[in-house]
């Protein structure tokens, strides 16, 4: 059994307020709970169990050779079966124009939060970054060794503003030279987040969504994406909703297997019926909904969407995780540290009437599938 605590419990002041601010109302109506039940949603205050596997299905299984790259080891994804894999986190960046040193460059503190999430149950941790974004490998390497909390880097480039010079001069086919390279010596087990800043993406984030694809399929290393999506925010030019199927469409263009995609930040399309992340989801990609306790949506409205996919029956299509990056939630600060995205989502989820066993799918099988990969080349 695996059990997984909130260290962060909501008031139901608190709690009520964010419903009422996010679509509280709406969720009642969806789930058909009472306003006062829903005000519990945010307010998880017990562990939640989660057994090891789920009645009446089969144990999961990998194809034989399947491997999860982590920076020091390559795993059998069996090993990771303890605890939720948070498939999108930031142990190491630097997005900051003149580079003003960020939280993370503190990497003893950074230890110390890998070390406490580990004691709240994550089994591994996929850190989102890579040069372009200011990701120290060394520092993540360190992270991993002195935790001993597994860890993934990822490859790529993260979007236009970010790209170094040399890659509007290069061909698709040289980028993914390149990337290929870089991934055998970094010891990468991931692509990602690979993005776009706009709501149709640049001849050069075209041509970088083209060249990923072509890595992957070389390699067999998966790949998550960064969308622009903003919420319920009001933006001067929206985002178009199929922003995330055109990019499966620009990835799938060059071969790639949906199985190994994941469409990234799909939790911050306001879409109450998740009709975008289930045409994802059918189309046999994973559908990322990685800024969970973020402010750009209001998690009671990301619960109304995961519910929506659960109930079109491709939850286990479904990818959880926050996109770690405001210094205030270390646990250092109060906050509830790199877990967050099982120790405080996850119940909200529980609360809503989810059951253990398919947030343990979620949380712990879901990506595993989806990172694991039989090495090739």
């Amino acid at each position: 059994m695996t059990r997984w605590k909130s260290d962060v419990p909501l008031t139901r002041r608190d709690a009520m307020g964010v419903l009422a601010a996010g679509g509280g109302g709406a969720l009642a109506a969806w789930l058909g709970r009472d306003a006062e039940l829903l005000a519990q949603v945010g307010r998880p205050s017990r562990s939640v169990t989660f057994p090891t596997g789920a009645v009446g299905q089969a144990a999961l299984t990998f194809p034989r050779g399947a491997i999860i790259r982590t920076l020091l080891k390559d795993v059998p994804p069996e090993t990771l079966a303890g605890g939720p894999t948070l498939f999108h986190e930031h142990l190491s960046i630097n997005l900051s124009a003149n580079k003003t040193p960020h939280y993370t460059a503190d990497v003893a503190m950074m230890v110390e939060e890998a070390r406490a999430a580990s004691r709240d149950g994550v089994a591994c941790i996929v850190d989102g970054g890579h040069a372009d974004m200011g990701r120290d490998l060394n520092a993540l390497r360190r992270i991993a060794s002195e935790s001993g909390l597994p860890i993934v880097a990822s490859g790529g480039y993260y979007m236009q503003r970010t790209y170094p010079a040399d890659v509007a001069a290069k061909t698709s086919d040289q980028i993914a030279d390149d990337l290929v390279k870089e991934a055998v010596a970094g010891r990468f087990g991931a692509f990602g987040e690979i993005g776009q800043q706009g709501g149709e993406p640049t001849a050069n984030e075209r041509k970088v969504f083209q060249a990923i694809g072509k890595a992957h399929v070389r390699t067999g290393i998966p790949v998550f994406t960064h969308n622009a999506y903003t919420g319920k925010r009001q933006v001067q030019t929206a985002v178009p909703p199929e922003a995330g199927l055109r990019q499966l469409d620009l990835l799938e263009s060059v071969g790639a297997r949906p199985q190994n995609l994941c469409i990234g930040h799909v939790c911050c399309l306001d879409d109450p019926k998740a009709e975008v992340a289930i045409r994802i989801a059918k189309r046999g990609a994973f559908v990322g909904f990685d800024r969970v306790t973020l402010a750009t949506m209001p998690d009671p409205d990301r619960v109304i969407m995961a519910m929506a996919m659960a109930e079109a029956g491709v939850a286990d299509q479904l990818l959880l995780s926050s996109d770690f990056y405001a210094e205030r939630a270390l646990k250092k600060n109060g906050g509830p540290g790199l877990a967050q995205t099982a120790t405080v989502f996850g119940p909200m989820l529980i609360k809503a009437g989810m059951s253990e066993a398919m947030l343990r799918r979620i949380l712990v099988d879901n990506p595993r599938r989806f990172l694991a990969f039989i090495p090739r080349g």
